[in-house]
């Protein structure tokens, strides 16, 4: 990938584009920033000179989306525009009056959010195009405009959750609307569809499709983060999450168990069957050996658990259930020894 450079020209030959594949299977969205050119090389080859691509969890874009409650991208445009009325016989001179709004760009560009990258190269783009055009300073704010309509919408609404964005379909002009649809071919298996001007068709694009899948729009109950699933009945978002609450499922299972004997017993146990597990592979035992151990292992369990559930059923005695765990440590030193050739 390439790095978008702030300065005072045009990089690009052609407008830069915002490329957005969804993959339905594998749960991923894949967005790529560059030429129309270069992102068709880099969708077919992974060769293209691109400033942007990066594949995510399915619904990132639209999760991870700029926000601008400030309305901080259209001021910095405004200010911008004012620069066409300025008479500067001097580069140094310009360059030293757009350094402020450049540097705000630039720090848009390098938080790796696609929509404000895309949004801060087409300006910058825009305004150096501009620059010395008839009536200049209009044609960039005409430009630049329908980049932040949905910024301003995204500090109040959320597309899964008001129908704001939906209202917008009907009253975005022509060239806020064209996108290019760009179908499978043998190298570029998947759907494909591409923004040159503004990026609310790309939002309307996606909620299609996640309706058209079915789809459903939840929020993470360890986390609070949002994420796309199949089914309501899914409530956390991934691995990490799942693994806090196995963790505090466990916790308070401990807790529940801390004053019950004969739970405390049986973890003790096991414990020191695992462990005598573990050595026998640490020390290479012979296989043979290991999967004997292993057998036992679970005998045992089924059969401690048996003893417990009788102990708290009061159908066996405590003194009982402990007399036979002490023979089992005894079992388990036994086949030890037999696995070191003791």
């Amino acid at each position: 990938m390439i790095t978008y450079e702030f300065k005072r020209e045009r990089q690009c030959s052609d407008k830069v584009v915002l490329a957005l594949i969804l993959n339905q299977r594998n749960m991923t969205e894949r967005v790529i920033i560059g030429e129309p050119f270069e992102v068709k090389r880099q969708l077919e080859t992974n060769s293209g000179d691109v400033f942007y691509d990066k594949t995510s969890r399915l619904g990132t874009f639209l999760f991870s989306f700029e926000s601008s409650p400030e309305r901080e991208w259209n001021v910095n445009a405004m200010e911008l525009r004012e620069n066409y009325k300025k008479i500067q016989p001097y580069k140094y001179m310009r360059e030293k009056s757009v350094k402020p709004y450049a540097d705000f760009l630039r720090r848009k560009y390098e938080n790796g959010e696609p929509s404000a990258m895309f949004a801060a190269i087409r300006t910058w783009e825009s305004f150096n195009k501009c620059y010395n055009s008839n009536h200049g300073a209009e044609l960039f704010i005409d430009e630049v405009t329908p980049l932040y309509k949905p910024f301003i919408m995204y500090a109040n609404h959320k597309p899964w959750e008001l129908g704001a964005f939906r209202a917008l379909e009907t009253v975005i002009n022509s060239e806020e609307s064209k996108v290019e649809l760009w179908y499978p071919v043998s190298k570029r298996p998947y759907e494909c569809v591409v923004t040159f001007c503004s990026l609310l068709p790309m939002i309307f694009y996606y909620l299609n499709k996640i309706e058209d899948w079915g789809l459903k729009f939840q929020n993470c109950k360890v986390c609070g983060n949002n994420f796309l699933t199949t089914s309501k009945h899914f409530e956390l978002c991934g691995d990490e999450c799942r693994k806090v609450t196995a963790i505090e499922a466990k916790q308070q299972f401990d807790e529940r168990n801390k004053n019950d004997k004969a739970e405390q017993i049986y973890e003790n146990n096991y414990q020191y069957w695992y462990n005598r597990l573990r050595r026998l592979k640490n020390n290479n035992a012979p296989q043979k050996k290991i999967d004997e151990f292993t057998k036992a292992f679970e005998t045992f369990r089924e059969e401690a658990i048996k003893h417990k559930t009788a102990v708290k059923a009061k159908k066996m005695k405590l003194s009982e259930f402990t007399s036979w765990l002490a023979e089992q440590q005894n079992v388990v030193d036994n086949m030890v020894k037999r696995g070191r050739g003791e």
